[in-house]
């Protein structure tokens, strides 16, 4: 599928750290908390790597 092609190179576009927060958050539906200590990295940096990482898809990627 195109559109799924299209968000794989944006997600590979995006920053290590910001990119494996996504992943974690949206497929494999785990919580800040869980992803913090999956990391070893506070809650708060997991909810604003997500943002930042959301953010920078969110202009890099445009479905069709």
């Amino acid at each position: 599928d195109d559109s799924e092609r299209q968000l794989v190179a944006a997600l590979d576009h995006l920053p290590r750290d910001q990119r494996e927060v996504l992943v974690m958050k949206i497929w494999n539906e785990l919580t800040f908390a869980e992803i913090a200590e999956a990391l070893g990295i506070s809650q708060n940096t997991a909810a604003s790597r997500y943002r930042y990482g959301l953010a920078a898809l969110k202009k890099t990627y445009q479905p069709q």
